[in-house]
């Protein structure tokens, strides 16, 4: 009997035993329900339900197979999140919601499939600086496909154009249309670099080619005057100017340019290769009163990294005035006895018809005496010897001149004598 009653109380010790080292499998929390994705400025904002657990949050990305944490939050009523858009290039991705506690992690809640891709880089194709300056573009963006269209992350990719100058401060961005084939950026006071970028929510694909416009500028020297057929001694200079400042550059085509008025056409009297480190020579000859510039045509070049444009320059507008060469002026003899006849030879160039006039100096002023008929360039004309035994000097001057349509200015020879014995 008494061995009957001691079992029994082992047995419910045992029992309590059990009890005690055994407990109950806590329960797993919930998973959370209602996930929803959408935009803040550039930051995604990820919204769930719970009963204030806390949370572990991964990014699933179903074409990589693969997933990583996006976020961990502690126990909170907020169930919300901001976070930087910052992750891998997938076509397709979602995002899992755990609740946590204790026990252990619940099940996922998932979001919809949304993709995390960025535009194709924007192929650059064609740069045109228009009349007004500004910019005409021509590019290709391929499209991505789109295998999540609709999802809660969607929004529309974005093409700009980025210009940078030679200062710090030149920066800019120029929205484009990354649908359209051609983009204008508006005129642009100096010399940049363009470069454009495709971007969506999740990055950026900046193109591998630029624009790359730059500016030239030109000087010379012109010298006031010149004899007809010298040459003029015309010295040019080449400065040239890019995005990122000055450039050391050789074999920029340059023309001398020249009109008879301001208002007459310009025309190309020579072609030359100049540079931006020496000054270089066009050498042209005087052939009558004109105006001068140095022209510099557009100049346009293509890499696989950019496009170069540089518009077309001119300097202003030099002038120059020439004057009628004498190679003949003189008596024939230039010693003669009073009452004797000399001959007057007079020849220059251009071999024109004009009118000129034999001056003496009286030693204060030159004094006209025998006009003189130039015929083709050339006058020959007796001149009797008079006055007292002395040495006069003696000059002719000639009156303005056309010749094939350009002027020449009034000009005197140099100054010869006759003696008188």
């Amino acid at each position: 009997m008494r061995l009957r009653k001691l079992t029994a109380a082992a047995v419910a010790v045992v029992a309590v035993s059990a009890f005690v080292q055994t407990p109950a499998q806590a329960a797993l929390p919930d998973p959370p329900t209602d996930v929803r994705l959408d935009w803040q400025g550039n930051l995604v904002h990820v919204t769930w339900k719970d009963q204030g657990e806390g949370n572990r949050l991964y990014i699933e990305y179903a074409d990589l197979g693969t997933s990583e944490s996006f976020s961990i939050t502690r126990p909170s009523a907020d169930n919300e999140i901001v976070k930087t858009g910052a992750v891998r290039r997938s076509s397709k991705a979602r995002l899992a919601v755990s609740n946590y506690s204790d026990a252990g992690s619940s099940l996922p809640a998932y979001s919809e499939w949304f993709d995390t891709q960025v535009p194709s880089e924007p192929w650059l194709q064609e740069v045109v600086q228009q009349p007004d300056r500004s910019v005409k573009l021509t590019y290709t963006v391929q499209p991505v496909e789109d295998t999540t269209p609709n999802d809660p992350l969607d929004q529309p990719d974005s093409l700009i154009a980025l210009t940078d100058g030679p200062d710090a401060d030149d920066e800019q961005e120029h929205q484009l249309g990354i649908g359209s084939p051609w983009g204008v950026v508006p005129p642009l006071d100096g010399p940049v670099t363009i470069g454009l970028i495709a971007s969506s929510g999740w990055g950026s694909a900046y193109g591998p080619r630029d624009a790359r416009v730059g500016t030239v500028h030109a000087g010379f020297t012109v010298p006031a005057q010149q004899v007809y057929a010298n040459r003029l001694a015309i010295k040019g200079t080449l400065k040239q100017f890019m995005g990122d400042g000055a450039q050391r550059a050789t074999g920029i085509p340059v023309e001398l340019q020249a009109r008879a008025s301001s208002t007459a056409p310009w025309k190309t009297y020579g072609r030359y290769t100049g540079n931006t480190t020496t000054a270089f020579d066009t050498g042209i000859a005087a052939l009558g009163n004109r105006q001068y510039r140095l022209w510099v045509p557009a100049q346009k070049s293509a890499t696989e990294t950019a496009i170069t444009v540089i518009p077309a320059t001119s300097t202003s507008a030099k002038s120059s005035v020439t004057l009628a060469k004498f190679t003949t002026a003189g008596f024939t003899p230039s010693t003669a006895r009073a009452g004797a006849t000399v001959k007057l030879s007079v020849k220059i160039q251009p071999a024109s018809t004009v009118q000129g006039v034999l001056q003496r100096w009286d030693g204060k002023k030159w004094i006209n005496g025998t006009k003189i008929q130039l015929k083709n360039g050339t006058a020959l004309i007796p001149i009797k010897a008079s006055g007292r035994a002395a040495t006069s000097r003696y000059r002719v001057a000639l009156g303005p001149i056309v010749f094939n349509g350009l002027h020449l200015n009034a000009t005197q020879s140099p100054t010869f004598t006759l003696t008188v014995r």
